[in-house]
């Protein structure tokens, strides 16, 4: 960009890096400083040639600016002043009032450490005449890398401006009218088009009065007629003019230049003059549209700073490191702190430490402009309280603004509420088992009955010699002691305490098994379909147990279709994802499904959330104990799966039985056959029996001696540790989990199995402590039996372990 300046003479000698203000040093001998004379010297030079207007030299440490002859001359400086040097502040005096401000930043940015200063801007000379120019310096740093001093030049640009004008205005201005007109006289030389531009009749000359008679009073004129404008000084101008033949006002524009004539000395006035009408009117509504955004912005803010200062939630702007830069007044009302307190602290100092983790989750996804709606977190009032805050967030213009409501109390009332209903579902509960327990009271008496009395008619039949009687009071006392257990197991059950045999099993075959007994519980006005899934997967649950709940499902469904309807019974393979797995509480993963569906009244909403709660019934007193569809929840929990209601009112219901996949394939069930006979025992085959329970001890030995087993017995963990120390025979262990003594049935278990590896174990239990047997799941060799149980039960389920 340097561009030769008409008329430059020589660049005088100036200060340059490496010369003081005032000259070289002292002429000792030096190669080295001559050759820094010289290089200086043929810099000045080479400066000379390319148009430098002034050279500069800034000491930053002395604020003090020294220059050559062309810098004292520009600004209107003597020699000796310049070279001596001058305040920072004269640098700033000839550049153009609008140009300064920015000027001012740039130089600002070298004294802050920038290497390289350019700029182009416009300087006001002595005489009043206004020039182009592009500054350029750089900034040298002192031995600790501080800016020391500021170097540069200014080049005349002014004529490369002209051009860069010229152009823009013949590449902008649609029908350009042209003019010429020299100084002293009345009348310019006009082009056609100018004409048509002011709306006057073609002329090659026109008055000056008759041109500048068409502009408005006040606005600048066509074409100047008096002073002596400074040539090569552009005068650009805009005015409104009425047209004569329309009467139509029309915003013109001109641009131009004064000229000298060399040989003639005149001084002429050329130029252009196009319409910027549009452009005018353009800015008209852009200002009016301005003004009314202006205004609507001011409210707003005006509005925003209301709220700000109103609002009763507590209201902060922080950056996305947490460090707070502004709060609102509800602060004070509300927790006390004030604004001195908060600005510049970390968000964290306020929030409890319980809190931090997810409180910076959320602000490192504000930061990544994600939006918060409604997180709560607990922040402390200034007096150490706490207080929950719901907050909503959002990040813009680099900063994340905050809203935060305090919701203390509606969580107080929600636990206050939940507390309640809590105590209010205990005490329908209590109540309920108080309306039952008369009920199962009455059941239980009339089992204990029909025992006790089929036992003392047995011994008085026995003593009487009439054994013809016998077998029907051990029938009768069987049946008793048989609803007693299954009732038992009810109980169990709906609290997942029951022992459970899990078998890898067929859903679909389980089903069919039981088809026929389905179809004779529900009678002839119900129609039972059975819809079984192809390729139905293996399910791993206590067979017994699952035939047990689905009895109940079907039992239930006829209860609510009093009037007849369909049953539909349908299986599946189901895939649970993980967030329906959340959801419903569930482990994501492969489930088969067992559907059980009717037509009868349904369920509203109220009676599908209390379901499955122990003892709750709509059923009549007396017609049924709440503990079916609660022993169904609690086998499908305790199997790894989940039992789901749909009903509506009047369209039936829909019980879904969960359950998960078994990898393996289900046991082959073999057909039933009548009861064989009781397997006996090898020669020499022991047993140890451990219970603490007298009876229980004295039949099962019984039951093993009459197999032919040799029993040992022992009434609690200790006694059974001393046997198994021994080196008696021991083929299988027989105990009851709950045991007293200090050691459960399982820890004696583990005791066998550190002594004697490969001895098996039977768990024999009426109360499964979940924990103590693996919560179900069984290692090898262990194997469990639910009581009461049938002593032929008992046989051949020894005679199965010992033989495998």
């Amino acid at each position: 960009m340097n561009q030769p300046v008409t008329g430059a003479a020589d660049l005088p000698a100036m200060p340059l890096p490496g010369e003081s203000a005032h000259g070289p040093a002292a002429p000792a001998p030096d190669p080295q400083r001559d050759a820094d004379l010289e290089a200086n010297r043929r810099l000045r030079e080479a400066l000379a040639a390319s148009g430098v207007l002034a050279a500069w030299d800034w000491d930053l440490a002395e604020r003090r600016i020294t220059g050559d002859e062309r810098f004292a001359a520009l600004y209107g400086l003597g020699a000796e002043e310049a070279a001596r040097g001058v305040p920072p502040g004269v640098f700033f005096s000839v550049i153009h009032p609008e140009d300064r401000p920015r000027i001012r930043l740039a130089v600002g940015a070298i004294l802050r450490g920038a290497d390289l200063f350019s700029k182009e801007f416009r300087i006001l000379l002595p005489g009043g005449a206004t020039r182009w120019v592009h500054a350029r310096g750089r900034c040298y740093a002192d031995e600790s890398d501080r800016p020391a001093r500021f170097t540069g030049t200014m080049v005349d640009i002014t004529e490369q401006k002209r051009a860069q004008q010229r152009l823009r205005i013949a590449q902008t201005a649609g029908g350009v009218g042209t003019f010429e007109y020299v100084s002293g006289y009345g009348t310019a030389s006009v082009s056609e088009q100018f004409c048509q531009l002011l709306g006057l009749r073609p002329a090659a000359d026109l008055p000056l009065r008759t041109v500048n008679a068409l502009v408005h009073p006040g606005d600048p004129r066509v074409i100047e007629e008096g002073g002596r404008p400074v040539p090569g000084i552009t005068a650009e101008a805009e005015f409104r003019i009425s047209r004569p033949d329309t009467g139509e006002t029309r915003w013109l524009a001109r641009r131009g230049e004064y000229l000298l004539d060399s040989d003639t000395s005149e001084l002429r006035f050329c130029g252009v003059i196009y319409d910027i009408t549009a452009t005018k009117r353009t800015e008209a509504r852009l200002r009016t549209l301005n003004e009314g955004l202006e205004a609507e912005m001011a409210a707003r803010t005006a509005d925003r700073n209301r709220f700000w200062r109103l609002s009763a939630d507590i209201m902060l702007v922080l950056r996305p490191d947490g460090v707070i830069l502004a709060v609102n007044p509800a602060w004070t009302a509300l927790l006390g702190w004030t604004e001195a307190d908060l600005v510049g602290r970390k968000v964290f100092d306020l929030i409890h430490p319980d809190d931090h983790a997810a409180a910076g989750a959320r602000i490192e996804a504000l930061g990544r402009g994600e939006p918060l709606q409604r997180a709560d977190d607990r922040c402390r009032h200034k007096d150490g309280s706490w207080r929950w805050i719901q907050w909503s967030a959002a990040l813009g213009d680099g900063v994340i603004s905050a809203v935060g409501r305090d919701v203390t109390a509606e969580r107080e009332q929600a636990t206050a509420l939940r507390r309640t209903e809590d105590a209010l579902r205990q005490s329908q509960k209590m109540e309920a088992v108080g309306q039952l327990t008369g009920g199962l009271a009455h059941d239980f008496n009339n089992l204990l009955t029909g025992i006790v009395g089929s036992l003392q008619m047995l011994r008085t039949r026995v003593a009487q010699g009439r054994l013809a009687d016998v077998e029907r009071y051990v029938t009768a006392a069987e049946g008793a002691a048989s609803r007693a257990a299954a009732l038992t197991h009810r109980l169990l059950a709906f609290s997942r305490q029951q022992t459970l045999d899990p078998r890898p099993t067929q859903a679909n075959r389980r089903i069919q098994d039981m088809e026929d007994l389905i179809r004779r519980t529900m009678g002839p006005s119900i129609e039972v379909e059975a819809v079984l899934a192809a390729g139905l997967w293996a399910t791993l649950c206590d067979p017994n147990q699952l035939e047990n709940a689905l009895l109940n499902l079907c039992i239930n469904a006829r209860d609510a279709m009093p009037d007849g309807g369909r049953l539909t019974i349908e299986t599946a393979n189901s895939w649970v994802d993980e967030r329906i797995a959340r959801e419903r509480d569930m482990t994501p993963g492969q489930y088969v499904t067992i559907c059980v569906t009717d037509t009868g009244t349904g369920m509203p909403p109220e009676v599908i959330a209390r379901a499955f709660d122990p003892f709750f019934t709509t059923k009549p007193i007396g017609k049924g104990t709440g503990l079916g569809l609660s022993m169904i929840y609690g086998f499908a929990r305790q199997s790894g799966g989940h039992v789901r209601i749909y009903s509506e009112v009047g369209e039936g219901t829909t019980m879904r039985l969960y359950l998960p996949r078994h990898r393996g394939a289900a046991e082959e069930e073999a057909a039933r056959a009548p009861r064989p006979e009781l397997p006996r025992a090898e020669a020499g085959e022991t047993v140890l029996v451990v219970d603490d329970e007298p009876t229980v001890r004295m039949l099962v030995t019984e039951v093993l001696e009459e197999l032919g087993y040799a029993a040992v017995e022992a009434a609690d963990g200790p006694s059974a540790l001393t046997v198994l120390r021994s080196g008696a025979r021991l083929d299988l262990l027989i105990t009851d989990v709950g045991l007293p003594g200090g050691m459960n049935g399982r820890q004696v278990a583990d005791a066998a199995r550190a002594l004697r590896p490969d001895l098996p174990v039977l768990f024999v239990t009426g109360y499964a402590e979940n924990a103590a047997i693996g919560n179900g799941h069984l290692e090898p060799g262990m194997h469990v039996l639910t009581k009461p149980f049938a002593m032929d039960a008992l046989a051949t389920r020894i005679k199965t372990i010992l033989e495998s």
